[in-house]
This record gives structure tokens, sequence and C-alpha cells, in this order.
């Protein structure tokens, strides 16, 4: 969806008028959930339709069953979330049925003593006989009340160019992925998916993949001298946050009652890895891992969710071979999102960075309200992975 085909032009002016007629925005409220899950279905199913492995995924009764389970638990078992609030805005046509979504999750954040709230939007798609109305929804949402800065995690080229046009500022290396392999066998052949889709060469870059794994096997066997153990205890990893994160960024709250939430038994893609560690000074700090499936090799990744530690005592350094012993024996690599402040590569001569598409977290603040700096932005994308 490019922004450029939702503002329209002078010569069609009178033609969108006469269209955005047929349609209404409306709010999303709890009784519409069964129906947004259809249309979301619906819109993968169809995006997704030249690809067999993901058509036999998606079109049954079950995937629409878990889409509507994950959207019950990110919009209405979220803790910030007011009783009567909507989830987001919908475009529906003259006979009711849904052409046009953007859902919207609250997000607590902490910058220096203040508390703010943000509102993050996800799940951005409008068809194309409402097309002209998707600007006008995208507005609507810049426009609800009570929040002071406006945020998205999963934005692509269009829609960045959209977010960017209205004068949101894009949060510096979000357009950056970095991967840390551990399975050079499965990995190098995945690398290659992009460049080339010769079978010989797929070939040759498994064969040397085989070859160099030991390597990156004694890598994980390096003592980090860390002791390292599962932890439940909400109040003390957010104790543990309160204590380290820093007074100059403006950062995601883990409060008790956001990581129960976000963690806990009813929360989406549990369980999670969630482990405490201390060195032999004493010094604390947790970090969280999930699980993500990549194609079209059918990579298996573990995701770095969150990790929280004492940067003027510890460098990420210290931790990242921890990380390695939890995780080397079940996937094929690590994948993290970007950190402010945090250079992976500093880290690991392993980790790669890949360039996306275009950045993916976008901000801006409330119209009228204090401005703030992208660069300070250190989000943690509610839906874990930042898919949403």
């Amino acid at each position: 969806m490019k922004a450029a085909t939702l503002l329209g032009s002078g010569k069609d002016d009178r033609k969108n008028k006469d269209d955005i007629k047929k349609f209404e925005i409306q709010p999303v409220l709890g009784a519409a959930l069964p129906e947004v899950a259809h249309f979301l279905h619906s819109w993968h199913a169809h995006r997704d339709q030249g690809s067999p492995i993901e058509r036999l995924v998606r079109d049954d009764s079950l995937s629409i069953e878990r889409r509507l389970r994950w959207l019950q638990w990110l919009l209405a078992e979220n803790p910030l979330t007011a009783a009567a609030s909507p989830y987001g805005l919908c475009i529906r046509d003259a006979s009711g049925v849904i052409t046009g979504l953007l859902l919207s999750v609250p997000g607590a954040f902490l910058a220096g003593d203040q508390r703010l709230l943000g509102l993050g939007s996800g799940s951005f798609f409008v068809g194309p006989p409402a097309r002209t109305l998707g600007f006008y929804l995208f507005k609507r949402y810049l426009h609800s009340p009570g929040y002071a800065f406006f945020f998205s995690t999963t934005c692509n080229a269009n829609s960045g160019a959209l977010w960017a046009k209205l004068g949101a500022c894009a949060v510096p290396n979000s357009d950056v992925e970095y991967v840390l392999p551990l399975k050079l066998d499965v990995m190098l052949p995945f690398f290659l998916a992009g460049r080339t889709s010769s079978s010989l060469a797929a070939e040759l870059a498994r064969l040397v993949g085989r070859c160099a794994n030991p390597v990156l096997q004694l890598l994980a066997r390096q003592s980090a001298e860390l002791t390292v153990e599962p932890c439940r205890d909400w109040e003390k990893l957010a104790e543990l946050f309160r204590r380290h994160r820093s007074a100059h960024r403006i950062t995601t709250d883990r409060s008790t009652v956001f990581l129960q939430w976000r963690y806990g038994p009813s929360s989406h893609n549990h369980p999670f890895d969630i482990c405490v560690f201390r060195d032999k000074l004493g010094n604390e700090g947790w970090f969280s891992l999930g699980s993500i499936i990549r194609e079209p090799q059918t990579i298996r990744g573990r995701v770095l969710l969150d990790a929280i530690w004492p940067r003027e005592r510890m460098s990420f350094r210290d931790i990242l071979p921890a990380i390695l012993r939890r995780v080397a024996s079940k996937a094929d690599a690590i994948f993290f999102q970007p950190r402010p402040g945090l250079d992976y590569g500093e880290c690991s001569r392993w980790v790669i960075p890949c360039r996306l598409e275009a950045p993916k977290v976008f901000a801006i603040p409330r119209k009228g309200g204090a401005p703030f700096a992208a660069s300070a932005l250190d989000l943690v994308p509610a839906d874990g992975d930042g898919y949403f």
C-alpha cells in the first residue's frame, strides 16, 4: 500500500469523495474480534496464495481460531486496555463488511521519572475498494486521545513512507536484524537463497557449513563465568529492570503486571525461556528468549525478546555465551532486534547484520505534544518479535 495511492490526486478528488461515501470508519470493539480474525485470515491467505506451504497452514478454521486467541490476548487481555476502549479502527462497506483495518495496542513507557502512554499500530490493511480511505483511517488513529506518542514496530517501505509523510521519525538501526548462526550447514543456504536459486550452490554451502560447525560449537562452550537459572518471579524481574534501566531513554515499562501478561501461561507463543544470570561479583540481570520459524528453508530460530543488565558494570559480550548455552542444541540461529547503545558486532565476530527493505520502527508525538528524539526510544514489541 503506497502512501501516494492513499492521498489521491486533484483529477481524482471527485471520484474519491464519491467512493468515501460508500464506506464508514468505525471503532473496533470486542464483539468485532471474530470478524477481525476472519479479515486477517483472508488477507494473509490471499497474500500467500502462491505459497503451498503457507496456504496449507493458514487455510483452515484452526488458523482463524489461533488468530482469534492471539487477538484476545494482545487486545482484550492487555493490562493497559480499558474496559470500553476500542481495539483500533476499521473500514466497513455499505453492507457492514470489514474492508480495512488498523489495530492499536497501548504501551506504558518510562522516561526519567515520567510514565508515558504510547499507542502502537499494527495490522494496517486496506482493500482496493476502500484504499482512498486508508489515509483518513491512519489520521484518525493519530488523533486517539490520551497518548503521548504513536509508534509502529512493523513498518515496511510503503507504511514507513506514510509515517514519514505525516512527520514521524524512524528509530535508528531499525532497518537491520542481527543473526548469529549456530548451524552453518543450515544457515549458509538460507543466506544464499536471496541471491541465487542454484541447487548446486546451496549444496556446496551446506557442505562448507558442515565443516565449519565445530568452530561455532566451541564458541557455545566458552564459559561466561555466569550462574544462569530459569525465573518466573515477576517481581524480581521487574525490580531488576527498575534498577538497571537507563534514565536517558524512553523504554517499555517492564512492570510486574506487564511481565506476567507478556510471559505468563496465557500469553501468546507460551512458553518462553526466561533466565536470571549472576556473575561472581553479584551483578544480576535477565534475558528472555522466544521461538520463531523462518522460511523458505524452515529455519528453527530463537529470538532474543529482551535483556536487562547493569550496563555500567557488565557488557553484553559477557552475557552472550550464557544465551548460547541455553539454545545451542535447540536452534539453527539466534535473531536479535537492534537495541540503542548496543553493538552486537562487538560482542561476536559471527553476528551478521541483515539489512531490511526499510526501517521497521517509526514514532511521532501527539499533535501539540512535547517533542522527543527517536534515537532515545527503546521499544520492546508487545508481540515479542515485532511481527504484530
